[in-house]
């Protein structure tokens, strides 16, 4: 393949703004991601490698108005300490290390199902740090397991991380909420099962002598009982929502209704008829809705620069619904999302599976793809972005979390188990079908 001018400086870009965020800190001066990646979107830009046209018609507007109403609905949550408390009251129940592991793994996880992974590890980063201190353990041990929990669990929703949705939005699926569960459901659960065996064992000698306080969620950390009423009420309407899509859709009717209109139609409605609503934008992930804005724009520069052709004709070849085209895609999701993380990676990467001829009836090629991108979130930091909001929560209240070293150890351990579950229950699937 010709390397244009405009290709060369878009991989060069490439390898500056994915190198800059492998480090992370340079000379002790954090990076965040928003701003390493906007930085890239801005030199893509300014050097012209896309023109602003096409930048903007590359900004996935379903992906980023479902963000911004789900994140205006959990600040509504978090902001009246309606959060905190079901969390705190789901975790009081348990009395032991090995069931507040559990727990962790497997409520957080189910909430970061439905509530999105990446606000699931901003609003749970302090209360597993204040567990830890009552604990008297070290942090890392809880926020591993967090981190786990909250990426497996994500697995078996559309709306349950960024880049399920990008599928789901992406892939033409005509059930997409059924579909995941479905397909992804039953291996999430086994995931989660898997997952607290290797971090019990890999933990056992320092969970051993830990102390268990008991925690209680008092009324008292619900700060606006209003807004905890309104706010939960229109979070259960807009959940009962995606389901009622694909509920609509398996009678025949067609419509035009996504689950980012869902989300944004509730987010919206919280925020016209909250009276906190400066505290509600306060409390809002911006730099998250930053990160992927940016992210589609340089996404699109890699693209309408010829990087991504150079990239994907070095990926691995996958044609049909066979074992090795299945197995090709979740290898290439696990390899390459430690390189670009997975939202980046699959933003990459569904433009190739089209090209391909990959259509919305392949349906095992793309819960291999979801699947297998974000199981990959817990091989290294990088896999995932809620890894990366969980060490800088951490860092912002002065906490050492975790090293690179050793969620590596602990996530290795991890992902091998769960992508060896996630393949066997797509063998089993394409095998029924």
């Amino acid at each position: 393949m010709d390397v244009t001018f405009a290709t060369a400086v878009s991989i060069v870009i490439f390898v500056i703004v994915y190198g800059l965020i492998a480090i992370r800190n340079i000379r002790g001066i954090s990076l965040p991601m928003w701003l390493t990646m906007s930085a890239g979107a801005l030199a893509v830009l300014l050097l012209q490698i896309i023109p602003p046209d096409e930048a903007y018609q590359s900004i996935n507007f379903d992906v980023i108005f479902f963000l911004i109403g789900m994140f205006i609905l959990v600040s509504g949550l978090e902001a009246s300490g309606l959060l905190k408390y079901i969390t705190i009251k789901i975790l009081e129940h348990a009395k032991t290390p090995d069931r507040i592991l559990w727990f962790i793994l497997l409520v957080l996880g189910v909430l970061s199902a439905f509530l999105i992974n990446d606000t699931m590890a901003l609003v749970a980063t302090p209360i597993i740090l204040g567990i830890a201190k009552q604990m008297q353990v070290r942090s890392a041990p809880l926020l591993i397991t967090l981190a786990f929990g909250i990426t497996i669990g994500s697995m078996m929703t559309p709306m349950g991380n960024p880049q399920n949705l990008l599928i789901s939005l992406s892939s033409g699926l005509e059930y997409p909420f059924w579909t995941f569960l479905q397909y992804l459901g039953a291996p999430t659960l086994a995931c989660i099962g898997a997952t607290y065996v290797v971090v019990k064992q890999v933990y056992k000698k320092e969970l051993a002598h830990a102390t268990v306080s008991q925690l209680v969620a008092t009324k008292e950390l619900i700060t606006d009982f209003k807004l905890a009423r309104t706010s939960s009420i229109i979070t259960i309407i807009v959940i009962v929502g995606f389901f009622a899509i694909g509920f609509v859709n398996t009678f025949g009717i067609q419509t035009d209704l996504n689950f980012s209109h869902i989300s944004l139609v509730g987010g919206l409605t919280l925020f016209a008829v909250s009276a906190k609503r400066k505290e509600i934008l306060y409390k809002m992930n911006w730099q998250i809705i930053v990160f992927f804005v940016s992210m589609f724009v340089f996404m699109g520069g890699l693209w309408y620069g010829g990087a991504i052709g150079i990239f994907s004709s070095a990926l691995p070849h996958v044609n049909g619904l066979d074992s090795s085209s299945v197995l090709h895609v979740v290898l290439t999701s696990v390899g390459l999302s430690q390189l670009m993380s997975n939202v980046p990676f699959v933003s990459i990467y569904l433009p190739v599976l089209h090209d391909l001829g990959y259509a919305s009836q392949d349906t095992i090629i793309w819960m291999a793809l979801a699947g297998a991108s974000t199981l990959a979130g817990n091989l290294t930091i990088l896999g995932a972005a809620s890894n990366v909001i969980i060490l800088e929560a951490a860092e912002k209240r002065k906490e050492k979390a975790f090293s690179f070293i050793e969620f590596l150890k602990v996530g290795s351990i991890v992902t091998a188990i769960n992508i060896a579950i996630l393949c066997a229950f797509l063998s089993a699937y394409s095998i029924l079908t």
